[in-house]
């Protein structure tokens, strides 16, 4: 017995376009969890169209969206997953890895928000941490351990958990490459990490 299913067909063809790389997920049922958990987080949020939600708060310099900033650590991953398992001859879940790349920043949409131009941490930002909000919703609509713990993890910032297999540990190393040289593509400098 499973929880039910609340996407509508227009919110699934909605993530599946902005998110091309979850038709990937062989799996069909963790590929609808995915699905799952974009949704009910899109309409927790204030965003009506996902495109224009921001990846990154406004102190930290970058208009980069969250859609575009996702799309681009879910290639990352697999790119260096396969080099990976080539290079040492074993075989790495990549319905685990695309499932956590693709939700990895999903609590964005409703830890940030927008105040004016600025982009902010919401109420709930304020209560709990990046990575927390996401894995919670992750473990209520039933998907894996394996996969949860990728999106609880991920962030340098979180210091409480650790990554659990080989596949949180590249998803967490790819999200970083592309924050840090996002910021040195535009001048900022690395981010110094607390």
């Amino acid at each position: 017995m499973g929880i039910e299913l609340i996407a509508t067909e227009t919110e699934r063809k909605t993530i599946a376009e902005q998110l091309p790389l979850i038709n990937q997920i062989g799996d069909g049922r963790l590929r609808e969890l995915v699905i799952e958990v974009w949704v009910r987080l899109w309409r927790e949020s204030a965003y009506r169209d996902i495109s224009k939600a921001l990846n990154y708060l406004s102190e930290m310099d970058g208009d980069e969206t969250l859609v575009r900033h996702t799309n681009a650590v879910v290639k990352m991953s697999v790119a260096v997953a396969r080099e990976f398992q080539q290079a040492y001859g074993i075989s790495l879940n990549f319905d685990h890895l695309l499932a956590g790349a693709l939700l990895h920043d999903v609590d964005k949409l409703v830890l940030y928000g927008r105040k004016g131009s600025l982009v902010q941490l919401s109420e709930l930002g304020h209560k709990v941490s990046h990575g927390e909000y996401g894995a919670k919703v992750a473990k209520e609509v039933g998907l894996p351990q394996e996969v949860v713990n990728i999106i609880a993890c991920h962030s340098p910032m979180q210091k409480k958990i650790v990554p659990a297999t080989i596949e949180a540990v590249l998803v967490a190393a790819c999200d970083t490459a592309n924050f840090q040289s996002y910021r040195l593509m535009h001048g900022k400098g690395l981010w110094k990490i607390p």
